[in-house]
């Protein structure tokens, strides 16, 4: 049962994700729909499994690469049901225009009053079920939800997009996939692995290896081949003609600054591009060095790809 349902997980996300990846690649935008309606079938998904095992008493309810978590999940325990609210409350308040908790000397209570009940639900959970590997391993979604929703506010995530896709993951993966012969660095004896460290979040650490390691070494060789050298840009972005700028997916890394033209590795986000490029016509430049706005769903994509095939690469440490 839980390969069939770690089968029909994957199966579901390497669609969505790839759709979205190619509306990422094409316009740097994904449509809400898409996180939306994965978080619900990762939610649906959720709900069938407690369910079934709820109907099927002593059943083990999910095994993590060799171990089994065993739960008496009766009928007698629809505590753990409860863990819907805080899910749909976090993961679906992102998508939610609404004011902000406190705007023009305003507090909006509404959204503080869900996120409440939200905490509370998690401590119904708590008080009626324990702390029991199970309650802890349903409850780490929501709590992995607020993380990511944090990291998107400490810009460590910089993209909405790519925070609610790591959030529907969350959501979609409550616990490694189960799948026969894989990953290829097993860990049969780290136990709590789900907790102290999710499946989504694994994700994100490998999506991030693949990018800082994959991306600088592509373009630096494609530059080599251009015969565009400079060092450090050649490993961060290449060559474009300014006209062509505001038609792609660029930020300038050579500004104008107090009439000199400098050379900025990491450009800010958001910076009035326009006024750059009109600058650096004043002064007769027609050639610079840009960085790409990458696409990061992509790397997301490939690390969903690698974290379920290789595994987690910081096992290889223990």
């Amino acid at each position: 049962m839980e390969e069939i349902l770690s089968l029909t997980r994957l199966a579901i996300v390497l669609a969505l994700m790839s759709y979205a990846a190619i509306l990422d690649w094409r316009t740097r935008r994904v449509a809400n729909w898409v996180w939306m309606l994965m978080g619900l079938l990762g939610m649906g998904l959720m709900f069938i499994e407690l369910l079934y095992y709820d109907n099927a008493a002593g059943i083990s309810i999910m095994s993590i690469y060799g171990s089994t978590i065993t739960g008496q999940m009766s009928i007698h325990q629809p505590a753990l049901f409860l863990v819907f609210i805080p899910i749909g409350i976090f993961f679906f308040d992102v998508f939610w225009d609404r004011e902000p908790v406190y705007h023009k000397g305003k507090i909006n209570f509404l959204p503080i009053l869900l996120y409440i009940v939200a905490f509370l639900a998690m401590a119904i959970i708590v008080y009626l079920e324990g702390t029991t590997e199970i309650t802890m391993l349903i409850l780490s979604v929501p709590v992995m939800i607020l993380v990511f929703i944090i990291f998107y506010y400490a810009r460590l995530i910089h993209g909405g997009a790519d925070a609610k896709a790591f959030m529907a993951l969350a959501i979609m993966f409550p616990y490694y996939p189960v799948l026969r012969g894989l990953p290829l660095i097993d860990m049969p004896v780290i136990q709590g692995m789900n907790l102290v460290f999710p499946f989504a979040f694994l994700i994100l650490m490998n999506a991030a290896i693949l990018q800082v390691v994959t991306m600088p070494m592509c373009r630096f060789f494609k530059n080599l081949a251009k015969r565009d050298f400079g060092f450090p840009e050649m490993l961060f972005g290449y060559r474009m003609d300014i006209a062509l700028i505001p038609k792609r997916f660029v930020w300038p890394m050579e500004k104008i600054i107090d009439n000199e033209l400098v050379l900025v590795l990491f450009p800010k986000r958001g910076g009035d591009v326009g006024k750059d490029i009109a600058l650096l016509k004043e002064q007769g430049i027609d050639r610079i060095w840009v960085t790409p706005k990458d696409p990061f769903i992509i790397p997301i994509l490939l690390g969903i790809i690698f974290s379920v095939i290789i595994g987690n690469l910081m096992m290889l440490f223990f």
